[in-house]
């Protein structure tokens, strides 16, 4: 132990005097303050839009409420998740995922993407988060620690003078291991508290125990992502016979587990778990509708909204209703397909230490797609609520014929409804389960990747020629 003490307090202390490091310093906290100035502008401006177009969406459905109760009830609605405070830890891909869910009381129909007003000739790309800054600079600033630690000091004739002295080379490597993780950390720790500084004293009111826990979360998956870089740092340095073939290595390292296996997702997905398109669920829906409305019995498509106890009224709203189920069958279907297909591709890109990184981050910040699957499956348990306050809305109205109709407002009440009544979707918060039950397997993952990876290190180190 205390020659671990030793060598992990020279390799510490040569690191803090490098240029590497004052490089790196500055850096990280320059990134970290750009990137929390362009959260607290986009913010405020998300926060502006959401606000507006959440009071528009009110005064819509007050309008309809005040019509009657039916207008309310099978008029599609389209609930936007809200902007999240806790974006600048990062943006969890959320500009690409569905953003706002559609329904009404009878159905939870679709989910879509509401890109807001942003320029669509504007490229998109990466915020300056704390997740890709630690992503993408992070891990290459591990690596930049870490290449030359043992090919280097081969080169400088220093490691065959520190093994001469009474040490092993396990303690030596795992000192020079942990002297780096512990560097680049205090580095990655510098930018955090400057720009977490910056957030309690420039953004909007935020629960400050909260924003805590979610950095000291961050903190410590971004340990794991820089325990498994400098890992592979101190690898590329042991099996290459110089410093320059270690860089080489290291590099061909970061460009694949950072830019390459991260972002093949998508052919992932295409190739190995196709799902159907679109158009054949469309297919399926248009032939579902026409064999309904072949066997259909006669005057299910009369019409005469001025009297709602006509019978052909109760013929065309069991035909609307058995269309309505007919394609929520198909779509929800293909909607379980769809998120089969996004898990299995990200399961596939887990090889690469940053998309682990990236997962657990997104559950840290309670975002991306856990988040929206969190509010997918909460919108179907409020529809089923809203649902119910409905038919108990028609139940007492004496002057409906009580024919349930999901689409149109003739055969149920067509009384006014205080409009506070009707229960309102709120997003609520996740749980610590919500967030870590997700993301556990990915956890272990990279934790297992991090000691994966220093365990050969250290076969190949012991049987390293230091001359």
């Amino acid at each position: 132990m205390t020659m671990l003490k030793t060598v992990f307090r020279r390799e510490v202390l040569n690191n803090l005097y490098s240029l590497r490091f004052l490089l790196s310093l500055a850096l990280l906290i320059g990134v970290f303050v750009a990137g929390t100035v362009s959260f607290l502008n986009s913010q405020a401006a998300a926060l502006a839009d959401d606000r507006q177009s959440r009071a528009a969406e009110l005064e819509v459905m007050k309008s309809q409420a005040a019509r009657n109760a039916t207008e309310l009830a099978v008029k599609r609605h389209t609930y936007v998740l809200q902007p999240r405070a806790s974006a600048f830890i990062t943006d969890a891909k959320e500009k690409y995922l569905p953003n706002a869910i559609v329904f009404s009381a009878w159905n939870v129909f679709s989910f879509q993407n509401r890109s807001g007003s942003a320029n669509p000739f504007l490229n998109k790309s990466d915020e300056p988060n704390w997740a890709f800054i630690a992503a993408v600079i992070a891990s290459f600033v591990a690596l930049l620690f870490t290449f030359d630690a043992v090919s280097g000091e081969k080169e400088t004739k220093t490691l065959a003078l520190a093994l001469a002295n009474p040490v092993s080379r396990g303690t030596l490597l795992f000192g020079k291991y942990l002297s780096a993780v512990v560097s680049v950390m205090a580095v990655l720790l510098a930018g955090v508290l400057v720009s977490f500084l910056m957030l309690l004293l420039l953004g909007p009111a935020a629960n400050p125990s909260a924003l805590a826990a979610e950095t000291a979360g961050f903190l410590v998956v971004a340990g794991l992502l820089t325990a498994t870089f400098c890992a592979l740092g101190l690898f590329s340095s042991v099996v290459a016979p110089n410093s320059n073939v270690s860089l080489l290595l290291a590099l061909t390292f970061w460009l694949a587990f950072v830019v390459i296996i991260p972002n093949s997702a998508v052919f992932v997905a295409k190739n190995f778990y196709p799902i159907e398109s679109s158009e054949a669920v469309q297919r399926k829906v248009d032939q579902a509708f026409e064999d309904l409305n072949r066997n259909a019995p006669p005057g299910s498509w009369t019409m005469n909204s001025g009297n709602p106890f006509l019978p052909q009224h109760e013929l065309r709203a069991a035909l609307q209703m058995k269309r309505m189920q007919a394609e929520k069958e198909i779509r929800d279907a293909y909607f379980v397909e769809m998120f089969h297909q996004f898990e299995s591709a990200r399961l596939a890109t887990a090889l690469s230490p940053v998309s682990l990184f990236e997962y657990m981050t997104e559950a840290v910040a309670a975002g991306g797609y856990i988040r929206f699957r969190k509010g997918w499956n909460d919108m179907h348990v409020f529809q089923s609520q809203f649902l119910n306050v409905f038919k108990a809305l028609d139940a007492a109205d004496s002057d409906s014929p009580h024919w349930y109709n999901p689409n149109e407002d003739v055969s149920t009440t067509r009384k006014p409804v205080a409009f506070e009544k009707i229960p309102q979707f709120v997003e609520m918060p996740m749980s610590f389960g919500e967030r870590a039950l997700p993301v556990l397997k990915y956890l272990m993952m990279a934790v297992f990747y991090s000691c994966a990876v220093f365990l050969v290190t250290y076969v190949l180190f012991v049987r390293y020629d230091v001359r």
